[in-house]
């Protein structure tokens, strides 16, 4: 073998190697092993609790609701079943961002197709997780993570969800909101959940006993 050829080869070895590593790290940063790997009870991890259906098995997915809610960490988390909204970030862009009204409920996402509750009730502004849950019964419900991260836009210089939420009041407290994804691996000790944070965009963990504001959701695609 030519000397150029083998050292074209780990070249190649190499970059392939950084690639992986890179793909392992940003899978670690946003949570994608969450969707293949779920909790035992404890907080253990548990391999292969979602089933890998054949290329021939029958699509059950279809008729499935997009999110499923998790019991104190012993349950896999869902994949979102449908495309994620975008911003506009200065030009065109797929599936961008957009709000129906929905009389007597809120605003129906025109891309996800989920309904989010609006006006919010006085006491929505700050609550427990366990009040939040109260706020959000049937038929509404606590949004997941990636689903409250729809209503993210990260183009705006204030209040980094739609203006449509502003009208009729209150409107959209600029502060951390509930979601019911629980913050793996699960400490039964903390009772940690996802927030997100509607004035900066970003995301943080909160046990169930602080404080932070409520909007439900129903329905998706």
């Amino acid at each position: 073998m030519a000397p150029s050829s083998a050292r074209r080869r780990v070249l190649l070895a190499l970059a392939g190697a950084s690639v992986t590593s890179l793909a392992l790290a940003c899978n670690g940063i946003i949570g994608l092993s969450d969707y293949s790997r779920g909790e035992c009870s404890g907080g253990e991890l548990c391999e292969e609790l979602v089933p890998d259906a054949g290329a021939d098995a029958p699509d059950a997915a279809a008729d499935a609701p997009d999110v499923k809610p998790d019991a104190s960490g012993t349950l896999p988390v869902s994949w979102a079943a449908w495309p994620m909204p975008n911003y506009d970030a200065g030009g065109a862009v797929d599936n961008p961002m957009g709000y129906d009204v929905v009389a007597d409920q809120g605003f129906e996402d025109r891309v996800t197709k989920l309904v989010w509750r609006h006006p919010m009730p006085a006491n929505a502004s700050s609550a427990t997780y366990e009040q939040a849950l109260e706020i959000c019964s049937a038929p509404w419900r606590l949004p997941s993570r990636i689903e409250l991260v729809s209503l993210l836009d990260l183009s705006a210089s204030g209040a980094k969800v739609s203006d449509v939420f502003k009208s009729p009041a209150p409107g959209v407290p600029q502060s951390s909101h509930w979601t019911f994804s629980e913050v793996r691996p699960f400490d039964p000790a903390k009772r940690e959940h996802w927030v997100v944070d509607f004035d900066r965009g970003g995301l943080a963990k909160r046990e169930e006993a602080g404080s932070a504001a409520v909007r439900c959701v129903k329905g998706g695609s």
